[in-house]
């Protein structure tokens, strides 16, 4: 009797019906694997590279130890390295001050308008953080505050009871703008928690308040360690709030520096002294990164789930239902409510000023209507592109990675995975200082600084770790057997990627597709680092409003962002109500 040709359910070519062979899938992964290591590795070399030389790119000047010696050997450097670690520890304490109880309140307990609060805090996310940092300088400035000038005409102050300009304030308003995004890294941690464990302790007569100290953070401190790690890896590279409010005050922090350094008010960019600078910066994002993913895999110990009749539950609030709302609007009133309101009386007049009767009779929306001839089509045009071509290009190699580390067997697959969580470490203002570096030194062969394509690449590349993930997520829910049977059927690989699997997570890649094009509407770092006159985006163009002084302009540009944003994930939440909600929203 003939024996029956063995099917092996591994990816690759098809050798008739039978036998399917692993050679296509690891040509595939390798040379996806090479693009990637090009795409990722290139803007770090460039930031290495340039650490080793003085002048301007592309002029040949010989390796040199220079720019270490001058940036290691001064103490200013230690001056900033201090101010930086002080904002970023500020920034993290803020955070989880105001994220833990906030995550606490929604998916523990039955506090009421849950669905309301998730639209706030989507909101909250897509907003950009320079324009929130504007609004709060707008309120408590020393010289121009709306809150600073009331209270000293109210108190017969001789001075402003406020100044936002120092490393507090900065951290301050840092640490609110990153509670959004802890608050959905924590909300699976919170919402998968087992309520026998906060069941027994109201049993044995303990308070809300003290089981929320004793049992719901403990338990969860992997957790909140693994979002602390993450937070403090982003404060250290971000850039808008230590420059809006920083570079005025002559404080600065490691991305300030870089900044000036490669975009200096007067003389000639000094590159070399970006990538000793830069060197710190990158050391610190690849040991947090590692830090970050160890603490994520040791999180999977502390299981909380009991498997048999888990039934999560929600926490009667009682009497305190109204504190904790109370407790919720005050972080959306200093986080969305405050903010919008200022840039939109802002907005209305003709320079910045108290409310009066005066001021009232003086409202107009010329500055609405002035704003295409201040700005003009190319920035919109730009911002466009970005928002369509970024989550595009990214999406479509975070499928194509995350079908090979998931559902292939190459052997491989884990440093791919690897690679693509690499940008996730590398500060996107190193991202854009390298690409910018690349541009200018090899313009013949990579011609392309001072378009809006360089700062497509510069985005995709940042995000591509935000689209894997995601994807990696979506993609191991589905079941080989379906891919199994295409195999089956005679399908090729690609046909079954195309028509099987893609098919399945669409959802979840729409999903990831319109988050990354919000990410880029709003990112102001790297497009500021490679901006030039062709390539002008509207987040620069407020950078620049505001640079110039023009409060009104940057107002009502202000306001029509947000606004953008709003409709967006109203339109979203609308679209997509049934996929990726968090928690079950009474």
């Amino acid at each position: 009797m003939r024996a029956e040709p063995r099917y092996e359910p591994t990816l690759g070519t098809w050798d008739g019906l039978a036998r399917f062979k692993p050679q296509g899938m690891t040509l595939f992964a390798t040379g996806l694997s090479g693009f990637l290591l090009i795409l990722v590795g290139l803007p770090v070399a460039m930031v290495i590279l340039m650490s080793f030389r003085t002048g301007f790119p592309g002029e040949g000047v010989p390796f040199t130890l220079e720019n270490f010696a001058e940036v290691y050997l001064t103490p200013r450097t230690y001056e900033v390295l201090l101010n930086t670690l002080f904002f970023a520890v500020g920034s993290v304490a803020v955070t989880l001050l105001i994220a833990v109880p906030l995550v606490w309140i929604l998916m523990r307990t039955d506090i009421p308008l849950k669905k309301t609060i998730y639209v706030l805090l989507t909101i909250g996310i897509l907003i950009p953080v320079f324009l929130r940092t504007i609004a709060w300088i707008l309120l408590l400035s020393p010289r121009i505050g709306l809150i600073n000038k009331w209270l000293q005409e109210s108190l017969a102050l001789s001075n402003p009871p406020f100044n936002l300009y120092s490393l507090t304030g900065m951290a301050l308003i840092q640490g609110v703008s990153f509670v959004p995004g802890a608050f959905f890294m924590l909300a699976a941690a919170y919402r998968s928690m087992d309520p026998s464990l906060e069941e027994a302790a109201y049993t044995s007569g303990v308070g809300k308040l003290k089981t929320f100290l004793k049992i719901n953070i403990p338990i969860t401190l992997p957790a909140i360690a693994a979002v602390m790690v993450y937070l403090f890896m982003t404060a250290i590279a971000v850039f808008e709030v230590p420059a809006i409010i920083g570079l005025p005050s002559r404080i600065l922090v490691l991305s300030s520096l870089i900044y000036t350094s490669t975009t200096p008010s007067t003389g000639l960019p000094e590159y070399g002294m970006a990538g000793a600078y830069g060197a710190i910066m990158l050391a610190f994002g690849l040991a947090l990164a590692f830090l970050y993913v160890r603490l994520v895999k040791q999180g999977k110990k502390y299981t909380v789930i009991t498997g048999k009749g888990y039934r999560p539950r929600e926490i009667a609030l009682g009497r305190w239902k109204w504190a904790a709302l109370a407790f919720v609007f005050l972080y959306l009133a200093i986080e969305l409510f405050i903010p919008f309101a200022v840039l939109l009386w802002a907005s209305l007049l003709p320079y910045l000023q108290l409310p009066s009767a005066e001021a009232l009779s003086s409202l107009t929306l010329k500055h609405y209507i002035e704003i295409p001839a201040h700005v003009g089509a190319r920035p919109f045009i730009n911002t466009i592109i970005l928002m369509l071509a970024v989550p595009t290009l990214t999406m479509i190699l975070s499928v194509l990675v995350s079908w090979v580390v998931i559902r292939s067997q190459v052997s491989f697959r884990g440093f791919l995975d690897t690679l693509a969580f690499i940008p996730h470490a590398v500060p996107g203002i190193l991202m854009a200082v390298g690409l910018a570096y690349l541009g200018l030194a090899y313009r013949d062969y990579f011609p392309l600084y001072g378009t809006i394509f360089i700062i497509v690449i510069a985005h995709t590349v940042n995000w591509i770790a935000y689209g894997t993930r995601t994807t990696n997520s979506v993609m191991i829910q589905v079941h080989r057997e379906l891919e199994e049977a295409g195999r089956v059927s005679g399908a090729t690989a690609p046909r079954i990627l195309g028509k099987i699997v893609l098919p399945l997570i669409a959802a979840g890649v729409l999903n990831s597709w319109i988050w990354i094009g919000m990410l880029s509407y709003r990112e102001i770092t790297m497009s500021l680092t490679l901006m030039t006159r062709s390539n002008v985006v509207v987040s620069t163009v407020v950078w620049q409003f505001w640079g110039s002084g023009w409060v009104p302009q940057v107002s009502a540009l202000g306001v029509m962002l947000i606004m953008f944003a709003t409709v967006v994930v109203a339109a979203v939440r609308l679209a997509l109500s049934r996929v990726g909600e968090i928690g079950s929203a009474s």
